[in-house]
């Protein structure tokens, strides 16, 4: 069961009347019925010392006592009963207030008296009678002689009922001041308790992602406070969703005229300003700023806005945004067009200290001025745009850039980063490899994948052509790859899928070959399959070599029924210093002026040449013959390489 605060305070106020009342009824009914008790009983004390004190039971005086004690119990009337024994415990005299006893019958013999009074003396009263009489015991003696002794029994019967009728009262009153003050309690409760309830069921929205909620402060209070911070909170939150959203889709918007639009649809609902103007400068004449988007507004073809120097230097002083009417006149013109009288909030585009545009934030015609708040938010949002717009900018410029000037050259960079940086690191295996392209770029493919801490996936590729579209290509079978083989799939399975994805992307008279495998670290097993790739070379150290060509067809040529058909997966084990070649048809199709053909014997000639180096050196040894093979005759094709010796005394960490 869930204790509110509610219910908490109606709890505390409970607890506290009730001790309250306790405490009243303690010190107010109870100790006072008990002082009266005691005083009554020190009476009695005195009335039995009295008796005691008259020394007549050595002269056998006994109806002196008897007369005594008979007027005693006249002016007494909580006096139950009076007895005088003698040294032998034998009773002499008595005296018996019958109204105060329950009889059966009204008048009693002295004898049935005396019998009752050693009855009553000696405890045999009813159990319920037990708490209403007190006896009080005083000896008579003479110096150490004990003659006899005194009891005198008294009734506290009314003193009881005063204790019964004063608890009563007091619980009456209890349950009263209970009713009343649950009743007070349930109302503060509710007037304090409600805005936290408000407060609650407001935070449960936002933790859902419902920032549209407000608190409304009815009081000067610290809930007051509390509510002020919370809608604070929530303001924050909401400007960090809008800044955020606005930054996801900044970045996914390249071309400027959607990005103008994205910044003035959200700086006009950020701030609720009545429209947004945003001119962006020219690039070539510096003073001149051309708008890209003014929407919602009768008039669609603005004029140019001019920027002189002064201009421009009063927009850097203040480029944390500035009402227009509050600028000098000759900045108020400038940014002004006739036509226009609105006020309205302008905020300077900044870039790397060079101003890349100016923004405008016409006031509604409701509101004379935007808050300061409101303000520092559109500057925050500005500076977040501007950077966007900055960033679309130069891609427009690289676009036309590679376009014009510098294709190749970008996407040389491009397929250069795509290839792996370094060779990994297997234990007990050497590895090396290289990438030549014909032009500045080309279409051949190799990478390396850490599948887990015991296997390596290890493909080499080949896009039908050469140059920018076969590189294209290259950088989408590279994100591919990274997808499919997170899923650590077997080579004929890898291939399956890829096969799949590339049918649904590459051009009709486009296709691709590849090799993919996994090496097995531990075992040294190696399983691999290819499509219409080359096959690898296996190589020994004593000269022994072995093309291994599993079936298999090219990449994107066939939805995938006849591809998987066709496709086999073979695995080989990898002897001590035996050397895997995994290569693109560019090595062994390689030709000289003389149009001769490297060819694949030749191709072995050169690696059994180089086979007693390592893998590095066979590398440069194999690439240096091929080089001299084709002498100055230009390269044709692209080349790829990857040499793979098992060498158990490679130890990585």
């Amino acid at each position: 069961m869930k204790v509110t605060l509610r219910l908490k305070f109606i709890f505390l106020i409970t607890f506290l009347v009730t001790v309250v009342m306790f405490a009243v009824t303690y010190f107010f009914t109870i100790r006072g019925i008990d002082a009266q008790k005691t005083s009554v009983q020190r009476q009695m004390s005195r009335i039995a010392q009295n008796i005691a004190t008259m020394q007549l039971l050595d002269r056998q005086e006994w109806d002196v006592y008897q007369n005594y004690i008979t007027q005693l119990m006249q002016f007494n009337e909580d006096i139950v009963y009076i007895a005088i024994y003698d040294d032998r415990n034998t009773l002499r005299a008595h005296t018996l207030n019958q109204e105060l006893i329950e009889l059966g019958q009204t008048l009693l013999t002295r004898r049935a008296q005396a019998d009752l009074v050693r009855q009553i003396d000696n405890g045999a009263i009813a159990q319920e009678s037990e708490g209403d009489l007190i006896t009080e015991r005083v000896n008579i003696q003479v110096g150490d002689r004990v003659l006899g002794s005194v009891h005198v029994g008294f009734s506290i019967i009314e003193i009881n009922q005063d204790l019964f009728e004063g608890i009563k009262l007091n619980i009456t009153l209890a349950v009263i001041f209970l009713i009343l003050f649950n009743g007070v309690a349930v109302l503060l409760s509710r007037r304090l308790t409600s805005p936290l309830e408000r407060l609650s069921r407001a935070m449960r929205a936002v933790k859902q992602g419902k920032l549209d909620q407000k608190l409304e402060a009815k009081s000067r209070d610290e809930i007051a406070e509390l509510a002020q911070t919370f809608n604070d909170m929530v303001e924050g939150l909401r400007e960090r969703q809008i800044i955020d959203k606005l930054g996801h889709e900044l970045s996914a918007a390249f071309q400027i005229d959607n990005l103008g639009l994205l910044v003035r649809e959200h700086l006009k609902n950020a701030v609720e300003a009545a429209n947004t103007r945003l001119f962006i400068r020219n690039r070539e004449d510096k003073e001149v700023y051309n708008e890209i988007t003014a929407a919602h507004m009768k008039i669609t073809n603005y004029p140019k806005l001019t920027m002189p120097k002064q201009i421009e230097a009063y927009l850097f002083e203040n480029s944390n945004g500035f009402l227009i009417k509050s600028a000098p006149n000759y900045v108020s013109k400038a940014l002004q067009e006739e036509y226009v009288e609105e006020n309205g909030l302008v905020i300077p585009l900044l870039v790397k200290e060079q101003i890349l545009g100016i923004l405008f934030l016409d006031l509604p015609s409701d509101k004379r001025s935007f808050t300061d708040k409101q303000i520092n938010f559109a500057v925050t949002l500005s500076n977040q745009a501007a950077m966007a717009l900055e960033n679309a900018m130069l891609y427009e410029e690289l676009r036309e850039q590679e376009r014009y000037k510098r294709e190749l050259e970008i996407a040389r960079d491009v397929q250069h980063k795509l290839l792996p940086r370094k060779m990994p690191e297997i234990a007990g295996f050497q590895i090396a490899a290289c990438f030549q392209s014909a032009q500045e770029v080309g279409g051949d493919y190799f990478d390396f994948f850490h599948l887990d801490n015991d296997h390596i996936g290890i493909a080499i590729a080949d896009v039908c052509g050469k140059g920018t579209a076969a590189s294209f290509y290259m950088a989408q079978i590279k994100g591919m790859m990274l997808q499919l083989t997170s899923r650590k799939l077997m080579p004929i399975e890898l291939l399956v899928e890829l096969n799949k994805k590339l049918y649904q992307n590459l051009e009709k008279n486009a296709f691709i070959t590849m090799l993919y495998g996994v090496l097995n670290v531990s075992q040294k097993k190696l399983t691999f399959a290819r499509a219409g790739h080359p096959g690898i070379l296996k190589l020994g150290l004593n000269g022994h070599h072995e093309f291994l060509i599993p079936s298999g067809i090219g990449l994107g040529l066939e939805k995938g029924r006849i591809f998987k058909k066709y496709l086999v997966q073979e695995s080989l084990y990898i002897e001590e210093e035996e050397t895997i070649i995994f290569y693109t048809d560019g090595i062994v199709e390689a030709f000289n002026a003389s149009q001769e053909v490297l060819g694949e014997e030749r191709f072995v000639e050169f690696v059994k040449a180089e086979v007693t180096n390592d893998v590095i050196k066979m590398k440069q040894g194999i690439l240096k013959s091929l080089k001299q093979f084709m002498a100055d005759f230009p390269q044709h094709d692209d080349i790829a390489l990857i040499i793979l010796r098992r060498d158990d005394k490679i130890i990585t960490k």
